[in-house]
């Protein structure tokens, strides 16, 4: 038998889990139960735990400190968390102490019975498994620095969770979104207009998915890394010149203001027709046809994320004219502004016919 401890500090939550799982049918024990870190501290002195079922939230000492203090006894004990999507936040904290997966609250039974199930099946395997590793963190830092090493650590991550089998889908999953909500975190921090021109957090999607493969979830993986590393390299935001790195900012910043080639000069203290020399130079193309470009995919998002009316997107971004707006999306994106909103709004004719 396989000895368990339940961590948490609501009494129905604990009683739950002891009567609705038949533990002894799949090979598992309850040994004890606990309200607290500090209680079940003491448990672990007086009891041999194989598996740790634990809350985060918890008054006097929670699960994370929980955790930190299991890993500091090196023991081979296997660490469960319980968790909520709200809860993500705080709850990746307790990943870099290691953790065999995750249960969602609320509590369901089915999903429950199939962590255990692949915990027993591989529980020498998976005691010994890190969600942080280093590199975990090397590729987040690639990805902010825009290294082409990205790749490569990419790569070297999916090797290692293709070692893990299919069973322990939910660990990959759960390192998956720590790794996204880390980049994509540090990116809102450091460039906060940037989500007026692109849609960061797509990567939620991954763990809405009740039912995904190893496959079609490593391929998701991929498609998120390399989206968020291309939008980072297509707007200049990790760029080796300082100067054009700052003007590319400002245009993200103020994407919705008149943005001037006088103005740029002034908030760079340098003459505009250096910069545009400079910036030409860099980049290979031409200053207000990267505001352009910009203004377009701020139009885009507008149109399809906000759900504006076509007139409205163009008054805000500085366009009085909605013919000559129309004409400049056409050019940058190969369709009408019309064209655009219909295929990518499912309410477009709503919207349409309240403007008529």
């Amino acid at each position: 038998m396989i000895n368990v401890q339940i961590v948490d500090d609501e009494p129905i939550v604990r009683v739950g889990l002891k009567k609705l799982i038949p533990w002894e049918e799949y090979g598992f024990k309850l040994v004890c139960e606990a309200q607290n870190g500090v209680e079940a501290l003491e448990q672990l002195d007086n009891h041999k735990i194989d598996l740790v079922i634990t809350d985060i939230e918890m008054p006097i000492m929670d699960g994370i400190e929980y955790i930190k203090r299991i890993n500091e006894r090196k023991s081979k004990t296997v660490v469960v968390i319980l968790t909520a999507y709200a809860e993500f936040e705080y709850a990746k904290a307790a990943i870099k102490y290691g953790v065999a997966g995750y249960i969602l609250k609320p509590i369901i039974e089915s999903q429950i019975c199939e962590t255990l199930v692949d915990i027993k099946k591989n529980l020498a395997f998976t005691m010994e498994r890190e969600f942080n590793s280093e590199l975990d963190n090397k590729l987040i830092d690639a990805v902010l620095l825009t290294d082409p090493l990205v790749f490569e650590l990419m790569e070297r991550i999916i090797d290692e969770e293709m070692e893990y089998g299919d069973s322990d889908i939910k660990g990959t999953c759960f390192r998956f979104i720590y790794i996204l909500e880390t980049i994509v975190n540090n990116v809102n921090k450091k460039y906060k207009s940037l989500n007026k021109l692109e849609k960061l957090d797509t990567y939620l999607n991954i763990k809405n998915k009740r039912f995904i493969s190893k496959a079609d979830l490593i391929a998701d993986f991929k498609q998120e890394i390399n989206r968020i590393f291309e939008i980072l390299e297509k707007y200049y935001l990790i760029y080796k010149d300082n100067i054009v790195r700052q003007a590319c900012n400002y245009v993200i910043d103020n994407i919705d203001k008149k943005i001037t080639l006088t103005e740029i000069g002034k908030v760079l203290g340098i003459s505009k027709n250096y910069f545009c020399s400079l910036f030409k130079q860099e980049t290979g193309q031409n200053f207000l046809n990267y505001v352009t470009k910009l203004k377009m995919q701020r139009a885009k998002y507008l149109l399809k994320e906000k759900n504006m009316r076509i007139y409205e997107v163009s008054n805000l971004l500085g366009y009085v004219d909605t013919t000559y707006f129309t004409q400049l999306f056409k050019r940058y994106c190969d369709m009408t502004p019309q064209e655009y909103k219909k295929a990518e709004c499912e309410n477009y004719e709503y919207m349409e016919q309240k403007t008529r």
